[in-house]
């Protein structure tokens, strides 16, 4: 037991263990930090955007989080706009690549870039970076693959920015990498060895498997194989509801009917009939209105009711 706590250390504290990483960080605490560099900026405060810029960057680095296209997007538009303030004019388009192929459509709000502003300039230039990129291969982890800006991939592009992302074998992020066009050095890509060892956390746990793709394709591939679930499993319920009380209502109708049709056959007492024998011929006639009245209101309830289970099944059809 303590042997596969130690594997399991291994295999999990490399995106935390930095000398500058103090704890793992999760997505929503880097799209904060660049929210407060996108504040700075708008309020033309340059020392608090690169402070606020700072922090978003060292979450990158420290988070446990596979992050999302649109996460990734907000890190490259912050870094377009620390280039611009940098005066490292040629990055910044290279950002602005980053962003749009990150999350195609982006619209940047013209709170934060005024019509007008340089950077708009530069984004017709960034688009054209997003064609006939070459890209670089990059080294192939032993377990597990590395992610592009959300994507799996097996290059990075050589015209734009991109954030990557190495994950191991069991879904865990080893190391996040913001890297520009003219970084050339992949060293933080890591064998993860220890990815491949079984892991448990307690005696009866069943060794996990390493993943040959990322979890996202092998859920895609089990959702394509998987029959898909009858389109009768919730009608089937309300039909049968509703069949079923129109079916008393008709029962209900019927029983009814013939009460009435009873009652309205009941022979009439002639002028000299004596008074126990008219008591006796009400007494009769208002037992059957007491059992023919109920009848009918109760068939009337139960149609109304197939009546509803069936609009409801029509309606979710």
């Amino acid at each position: 037991m303590m042997l596969l706590s130690l594997v399991l250390v291994a295999t999990t504290a490399h995106a935390t263990t930095a000398p500058d990483c103090p704890r793992a960080f999760d997505t929503s605490e880097i799209t904060d930090a660049a929210t407060l560099a996108e504040t700075a900026f708008t309020k033309l405060d340059a020392a608090a955007f690169a402070a606020d810029r700072h922090t978003m960057e060292s979450r990158l680095r420290c988070t446990a989080d596979i992050l999302s296209p649109a996460a990734d997007a907000r890190i490259e538009r912050v870094e377009a706009l620390g280039a611009f303030l940098d005066g490292r004019n040629a990055q910044v388009p290279q950002a602005l690549a980053g962003l749009f192929s990150a999350e195609p459509g982006h619209q940047i709000a013209t709170s934060l870039l005024p019509d007008g502003h340089p950077i708009r300039a530069l984004i017709t230039p960034a688009m054209l970076l997003l064609k006939g990129d070459p890209g670089v291969t990059m080294p192939v982890p032993t377990s597990g693959w590395i992610e592009v800006d959300g994507e799996h991939a097996l290059v990075a592009p050589t015209q734009r920015a991109a954030v990557l992302q190495q994950i191991d074998g069991q879904g865990k992020v080893v190391d996040t990498h913001f890297r520009w066009p003219s970084d050339t050095d992949f060293k933080w890509v890591v064998p993860v060895a220890a990815s491949l060892k079984p892991v448990a956390t307690a005696p009866t746990a069943v060794p996990v498997s390493v993943a040959a793709v990322p979890p996202s394709h092998a859920d895609t591939q089990a959702a394509l194989t998987r029959p898909a679930p009858s389109p009768w499993v919730h009608r089937a319920p309300l039909l049968g509801a509703a069949v079923a009380s129109l079916a008393t209502s008709g029962v209900l109708f019927a029983m009814a009917s013939h009460d009435y049709a009873v009652f309205d056959a009941s022979a009439v007492l002639g002028p000299d009939a004596t008074d126990q024998q008219r008591s006796d011929y009400r007494t009769q006639l208002e037992g059957m209105k007491a059992k023919a009245n109920p009848e009918t209101y109760a068939s009337w309830a139960a149609g109304g009711v197939g009546v509803a289970f069936g609009v409801v099944a029509a309606v979710t059809w």
